[in-house]
């Protein structure tokens, strides 16, 4: 949202050839002046009065709207009395302004609400064009579908732009071509409309059809938009019927399931009705996808998924500043291989992969060979395992974006393999003799679960560390182990001699009396090399634990007597005091974007301190 600025003595008395904000006076209060309503307004304290003067402008400039045809604070009837809230701007047909064409609600910065208030105006009015906007994109540009014969609501669709002053509707209904669409910068509010609309008018799982139309419209993306000038399938027109619709955008995921197997089960079908389905693409259908950040859609898909259901079991989504500085530290090369066995959303394995691109890119000049290399890291060498179906499809997808169409994904048990699939087995297992063991890989980086105890006797019966021998030397197995003992136990199982591990862990582990053998076991398997201790705001919202990440390399023999790790070298500690989010768990940003933190410091400290004996 662009502006000039301008400084004057007084407030304006007359509108600006361009939008420009004034600061008056010594105290360089800012003011606006409305051309429409022939005033100057003070606007400090009232962000939203700058959007609403930057789109008066606009519709000018850009639409070729007269300000003699807009309207601003319009009263609206609603049934037989006014709404409450009057329309922030009304463009009419014509200078007699009785007709209205447009109604745009406008909000100050950072506001996500008011689409719902401005289908009341549209409703209430019969009108047919709405625009939304809080100053940034994706500005929300609504069409009203009047209610066919027999229903009572209207239904809505979003249009890639509203038409201007000498255009109709149809002259914004063109196919969408591949240099139209736009990276997005809050996936996160759109996949919100989408869920709002469907909690209202279905009653099936939201996220699982959102879903779908993610993995349709990566697909045409990748498959059908070749170069700039090509049209995108995954789109409904504003005149086009949404049965029509329905079977281009069925036929794109029935090819997405084909082409990307073991995301959805062969039969799974789109489940929406006809015009929820309509509603969704539409709004949908602007973004670039695969060129959007992937920090941006990878924190949308973890909001979307029930947090709660993640909460219970003590897996909490791992901020990215904090997968940024494990990989960093750990820094994997093409040859290596990387596991998670409690993958998520597949944070860690996206960052790996992100980093090794980069590497590959930095060593070839190629372009053929560069992406061949980078394809062959992505299949061959990314492993990753969550006990969520509905997780494992998010990390599937979240690394279709970067381009691994096949990656090692399994939904299955990372503490238990009873119910593991065939799949699971081959990727994460090998047979020594007639016995299966661990597969094992360069470097492990997890957060895993770490709320709750353990208490099944399948489990347990597993592990070492579920086993204790008191002060007689006898030996009996606990009743219950905490997740993460667990799970540290079947990392350093799943370590090979020499690799290299990043775990996230609860900071009690570290100190708790109880849990000295947890740290004798660790010590007997591994070298520790570093600690990082996080705040307890991290991994707000979901938890205030305190949490520590633990950089281990596995012994090449284990020792029985942990005196002996005197000569593993010096353990580098670090605390962290800037955790890019505040108290109430939200990320803290400059301008730039960039999350505020002093993660970035720490892993340059490690990277030019630590020495890991493998490289």
């Amino acid at each position: 949202m662009y502006y000039e600025t301008a400084k004057l003595p007084e407030k304006p008395a007359e509108a600006s050839a361009k939008f420009t904000v004034y600061l008056v006076g010594d105290s360089e209060e800012r003011y606006v002046y409305c051309p429409v309503r022939g005033r100057a307004y003070k606007v400090d304290g009232k962000p939203e009065e700058i959007v609403r003067q930057w789109w008066l402008y606009r519709l000018r400039d850009h639409y070729g709207y007269q300000f003699s045809q807009i309207g601003v604070e319009v009263p609206v009837k609603v049934g037989a009395t006014e709404a409450k809230k009057k329309a922030d701007i009304v463009v009419y047909k014509d200078s007699t302004k009785r007709i209205p064409r447009i109604f745009v609600e406008v909000k100050k910065p950072d506001r996500k609400d008011g689409v719902d208030q401005l289908e009341v105006y549209m409703n209430a009015t019969g009108c047919r064009l709405g625009l939304w906007s809080n100053g940034a994109p994706p500005h929300v540009y609504l069409l009203r579908v009047e209610p066919k014969e027999g229903e009572e609501e209207a239904s809505w669709r979003e249009l890639r732009n509203i038409p201007s002053a000498g255009e109709d509707i149809s002259s914004v209904d063109k196919p969408i071509t591949r240099k139209q669409l736009e990276p997005v910068s809050d996936f996160l509010s759109i996949l919100r409309e989408c869920e709002d609309h469907i909690k209202a008018h279905e009653g099936i799982n939201v996220f699982d059809e959102i879903f779908k139309l993610i993995f349709a419209k990566l697909y045409d993306e990748r498959r059908n938009l070749k170069n700039d000038n090509s049209p995108a399938k995954f789109r409904v027109g504003a005149l086009e019927s949404a049965a029509d619709a329905r079977v281009r955008i069925n036929k794109l995921f029935v090819d997405a399931r084909a082409q990307w197997q073991g995301v959805f089960a062969p039969g799974e079908e789109l489940n929406l009705s006809d015009e929820t389905l309509a509603f969704c693409v539409s709004a949908l259908q602007k973004a670039y996808l695969l060129k959007s950040d992937a920090d941006v859609l990878g924190a949308a898909f973890e909001v979307m998924v029930n947090p709660t259901m993640k909460g219970d079991k003590g897996q909490y989504f791992t901020p990215r500043h904090v997968i940024n500085l494990c990989i960093d530290v750990l820094d994997p090369t093409e040859t290596e291989t990387i596991f998670d066995p409690a993958c998520g959303s597949g944070g860690f394995l996206v960052s790996a992969m992100d980093h090794v691109f980069k590497q590959i890119r930095s060593e070839r000049d190629d372009e053929s060979e560069i992406l061949e290399n980078q394809k062959d890291y992505a299949t061959n060498n990314v492993f990753g395992m969550d006990y969520d179906p509905m997780i494992a499809k998010v990390a599937k997808a979240y690394m279709l974006i970067w381009g691994d169409g096949r990656s090692n994904i399994s939904v299955g048990d990372g503490l238990n393999d009873n119910n593991w699939s065939d799949d699971a087995r081959a990727k994460f297992q090998v047979l020594n003799g007639v016995r299966r063991e661990h597969r094992k890989f360069d470097i492990i980086a997890t957060n895993p679960p770490f709320a709750g105890d353990i208490s099944a006797d399948d489990t347990l019966s597993r592990y070492r560390l579920a086993f204790k021998t008191d002060a007689s030397g006898r030996t009996k197995r606990l009743k219950k182990v905490s997740r993460d003992v667990l799970f540290l136990e079947r990392c350093l199982d799943s370590l090979a001699p020499g690799g290299r591990m990043a775990i996230v862990l609860p900071r009690g582990i570290f100190k708790n009396y109880t849990d000295e053998r947890v740290r004798r076991f660790l010590m007997e398997r591994a070298k520790v090399k570093a600690v990082v201790s996080l705040t307890g705001s991290m991994f707000k919202p979901f938890t205030n634990t305190k949490t520590c990440v633990l950089f281990i390399e596995r012994r090449q023999h284990d020792i029985v007597d942990v005196s002996k790790a005197k000569k593993d070298g010096p353990i580098l500690f670090a605390v962290s005091e800037i955790p890019g989010k505040d108290q109430s768990g939200k990320l803290v940003r400059n301008a730039k974007g960039e999350i505020i933190s002093d993660l970035g410091e720490i892993a340059k400290y490690l990277k030019k301190n630590l020495a890991w004996g493998g490289k």
